[in-house]
């Protein structure tokens, strides 16, 4: 069984690699800082404070509006630093230039300017050096609505809290039928980011183990080592060593991540405690990833071996890593399509078609629980193709791994392939 050696050598050698140890660890340390140093920022920034000029055309709206901008820093400090300027003006224009100036200068953040007719046209001038600041916008602006609404509706002798009552929009509480039994919204929520966190991790590592396979030829192919271990072992045999060994290193990484996740969970049980409360993650869950993973990088694999048997250069790689990758990026595009109606017809297809099926029917059975024969033949189709595509693969990685110089065309590797 020398494609067990194949597959020790091949685990064991890259394993011990700094490549495989600060990736496993940083991975998760970057994925780590970049969900916490925007909540930590939330807690530890204190914030700025932004004044606030109000030009009030009509004498009526800044009485009320105004008052409503009460709100505090995490440091006692008052938010918005509010001027009215109303009525008793004589020189509108002129006042407004002048604000306008100071926010040139940086003396002033933001100039609302309520016009006379702002209860008919519905419209105020919003004026600010920092127009992309939509949080400010849409915080001054659902303050300002219902004080012009109130307005309006006390023009018509109407009282606004019993007409936002009654105007108040019906909403629905969402769930869904599963055979678990009914799902709430709020694990519904958690169902889709079940999804997104499982794709995502395999379609990385798909891609980044994929992509080991073929750079590991590739340089033993350019250091001849290849050529020294095809004295002692079969082409099919390392063809499937290094595919096995590299896709028993992917497994061994995610499981350590899986681990390290646990333990940081762990480490704050109320954190740990809502999570498990929202995402909820069986073990039906991890044995269906595990399951596509396998059967995706055995897929996957077996065209990056081509790649990298018929290239002798990093160079020539990735010009024709395009073609590999693609498949793989189609999927995660139409990942959203099928999770908004994953039993659509459309959905069912997409997820039979072999090389969008590891990401796809992943993502029907998270969401939709789909019959198990529709699973079951999911995982056949996928074992014909990956049949189909490694024979095709071990015949073209025989001959191409001692082909050295221009690297072949279409034509040639087809009929590498014939050669039994």
């Amino acid at each position: 069984m020398k494609v067990l050696h194949i597959i020790k050598r091949e685990y064991v050698e890259n394993i011990r690699k700094k490549g495989f140890i600060i990736g496993t660890i940083l991975a998760p340390v970057i994925l780590l800082a970049f969900y916490s140093i925007p909540i930590l920022s939330v807690f530890f920034v204190p914030g700025e404070q932004i004044s606030i000029a109000i030009l009030d055309h009509t004498g009526a709206i800044a009485g009320t509006f105004a008052p409503m901008l009460d709100d505090t820093l995490k440091d006692g400090r008052t938010k918005y630093l509010v001027d009215v300027y109303d009525r008793d003006i004589d020189d509108f224009a002129s006042q407004r230039q002048g604000l306008i100036s100071s926010i040139e200068n940086g003396d002033l953040d933001v100039l609302l300017e309520f016009p006379a007719d702002i209860l008919d046209a519905g419209s105020a001038n919003y004026i600010s050096k920092d127009m992309f600041n939509e949080r400010i916008m849409d915080d001054l602006r659902d303050r300002l609505n219902p004080v012009v609404v109130n307005r309006r509706l006390a023009g018509q002798g109407l009282d606004f809290e019993a007409v936002s009552k009654m105007t108040r929009r019906v909403s629905f509480n969402e769930n869904k039928i599963t055979k678990s039994g009914v799902l709430e919204e709020s694990q519904l929520k958690g169902e889709f980011i079940l999804v997104i966190v499982f794709v995502m991790i395999l379609y990385m590592t798909l891609l980044t183990w994929g992509m080991s396979v073929q750079r590991a030829i590739i340089e033993e192919k350019s250091s001849r080592v290849i050529e020294l271990m095809l004295s002692s072992v079969e082409p099919k045999d390392l063809f499937f060593g290094k595919i096995l060994g590299i896709g028993s290193l992917g497994l061994t990484q995610v499981a350590i991540w899986s681990v390290m996740f646990l333990a940081i969970g762990f480490s704050s049980a109320i954190a740990t405690a809502q999570f498990l409360d929202y995402v909820q993650v069986s073990l039906a869950d991890v044995t269906y990833f595990l399951i596509f993973f396998v059967l995706g990088f055995m897929l996957y694999a077996s065209l990056f071996t081509i790649i990298g048997a018929i290239c002798n250069t990093e160079q020539d790689a990735q010009q024709l890593q395009t073609i590999v990758i693609m498949p793989l990026v189609i999927p995660l595009m139409l990942m959203f399509l099928v999770m908004q109606n994953p039993n659509a017809t459309i959905s069912v297809i997409l997820s039979y078609i072999p090389f969008f099926t590891p990401m796809l029917m992943l993502t029907r059975v998270l969401i939709a629980e789909p019959s198990t024969w529709e699973i079951l033949l999911s995982v056949a189709i996928l074992l014909v193709s990956i049949y189909g595509v490694t024979l095709f693969s071990a015949r073209v990685f025989r001959v191409g791994i001692l082909m050295y110089g221009k690297r072949p065309n279409l034509k040639e590797i087809i009929r590498w392939s014939r050669y039994a």
